[in-house]
């Protein structure tokens, strides 16, 4: 079956439904699902685009994993409204096509482990807070190795209510030139843009009190670093090349 239509009666897309359906193209997913369980993509090899309802607010861990195919992921902008979403760990890991991720109206975002782990393809990421006039956004996360070896992205936008960056989240992502960072993160971990060659500058928000040990190591373009608060780099182990300004 290479098309399959979810009834609208559906709240959950079950664990391993569509499991291994190397035969699945198009997925249509309607309002009233607020959760894509565990698995049940994970394989569909023939799968090469997903347009997931802003009703959504799960992922389960490898939902998608290994959806070789796959190449966009996207969740409409239908209304103002602020949501949250948890994408599990390695849910799109090993998408090696991915090429773009956009989530808009994103009130809390948590990233799971390994979620676009190997990702090679992947260029941007993008989950925005469209004019969110409310300073009560919920607890965001991005976890350990998110990102990791996403050689080809080049740019992130992460939403305002992250708060913390995990390790290596972003390691050996050698095309990294861009990464808007949460203006309420508290911290950044271990190795977390390790070998990001392509770095050249980054921002940290005010907010920031811990840099991990080697955060920036092997960032050979990084010149520069704004900070407000340089104990925050205290254990960070920089260059000495690098500027702190």
């Amino acid at each position: 079956m290479e098309s399959i239509v979810i009834p609208n009666s559906a709240s959950k897309i079950e664990d391993s439904s569509f499991k291994d359906n190397t035969e699945l193209k198009s997925v249509l997913i309607p309002s009233s699902v607020t959760e894509i369980g565990a698995g049940a993509f994970h394989g569909c090899t023939s799968l090469e685009s997903i347009i997931i309802p802003n009703s959504v607010e799960i992922i389960g861990p490898k939902a998608f994993c290994g959806c070789t195919n796959l190449r966009y992921m996207v969740i409409p902008t239908i209304d103002s409204q602020m949501r949250s979403l948890s994408i599990g760990g390695g849910a799109f890991s090993d998408c090696v096509n991915l090429e773009s991720v956009l989530i808009p109206n994103s009130e809390s975002v948590v990233i799971g482990p390994y979620a676009f782990f190997r990702c090679n393809k992947l260029k941007s990421f993008a989950a925005y807070n469209y004019d969110n006039p409310s300073n009560n956004m919920g607890m965001g996360w991005l976890c350990e190795w998110a990102f990791c070896m996403c050689e080809s992205l080049e740019r992130v936008i992460l939403p305002d209510s992250i708060l913390h960056i995990e390790n290596c989240a972003f390691g050996l992502c050698k095309s990294l030139s861009s990464i808007t960072l949460p203006q309420k993160l508290f911290t950044i971990g271990e190795m977390s843009f390790y070998n990001c060659e392509t770095l050249a500058t980054v921002d940290l928000p005010d907010t920031v009190y811990a840099v991990g040990k080697n955060a920036f190591l092997k960032c050979p373009s990084l010149k520069t670093i704004k900070c407000s608060n340089p104990n925050a780099l205290a254990g960070a182990k920089l260059r000495k090349a690098i500027k702190i300004i």
